[in-house]
């Protein structure tokens, strides 16, 4: 987003870093992009923490976009050294973000880690199930309606194993907040902190009813304690 201009991050990637303290995006052809859509510098530091943590064979995330959170998953698998990959699904990424994201994780040196499946999520995610693929870690930034959101969640439930994570981004909004409330209400996993403070913007009444309702904006991450699925006619409010 373009409030994340002009920040530093502490994410050991120069393309990345780049990015951030300059608040835009080269494409191939040298032509500067403003930053449209990034996560925060804070939820990129997370997600490369927790990758260093967890040592994930595979990570899966949902929206590249300019490739913030690509580069900050793959600097920390590079420094793993272990081979570790990451699959991106973004339909967008050739037309709505000129290759943008592509181009990063290329100029970063992670391309050989690194896959891309330029479909929908409704597309791209089914196949990989229908391949066996398994992973240790999935990242939810894509098309942030309800819909979608859970239908990101439905399948990354399904490629995960028991002790693999799952996390999401734009908690803030409703539609995501939504999604994470089945989580809850619907699977057996368990949130997990990942050093990120709370937030809950907005005026005084405003905040107040999110962190009533634990309407958190942070960056959200979920661990997978079993394989558990709900009966047929199973249903709990959320």
């Amino acid at each position: 987003m373009s409030d994340n201009a002009a920040k530093s991050i502490n994410v050991p990637c120069p393309v990345l870093q780049e990015m951030y303290a300059t608040g835009h995006a080269v494409d191939l052809a040298g032509k500067k992009h403003p930053i449209e859509s990034a996560i925060q510098p804070d939820f990129s530091e997370a997600l490369y923490r927790l990758i260093k943590a967890r040592r994930p064979n595979r990570v899966l995330e949902i929206g590249m976009a300019y490739g913030a959170s690509s580069l900050a998953i793959l600097a920390a698998l590079s420094e793993l050294g272990e081979g570790g990959e990451l699959i991106s699904i973004d339909p967008a990424q050739s037309n709505g973000w000129h290759s943008i994201g592509v181009h990063n994780v290329a100029r970063a040196g992670f391309a050989d880690a690194h896959r891309l499946i330029e479909k929908p999520d409704y597309l791209g995610l089914p196949e990989l199930l229908q391949e066996k693929v398994s992973i240790d870690l999935g990242y939810i930034d894509g098309w942030h309606t309800f819909d979608h959101a859970l239908l990101d969640f439905f399948y990354i439930d399904k490629l995960l194993p028991v002790g693999g994570v799952v996390g999401f981004n734009d908690c803030g909004w409703k539609s995501v907040f939504k999604a994470i409330r089945f989580v809850e209400t619907h699977r057996d996993y368990r949130e997990i902190d990942v050093g990120l403070a709370p937030q809950y913007p907005g005026g005084p009444v405003a905040s107040l009813a999110k962190r009533f309702i634990g309407r958190n904006g942070s960056d959200r991450y979920f661990e997978k304690r079993k394989e558990w699925q709900s009966a047929h006619n199973f249903y709990a409010p959320f």
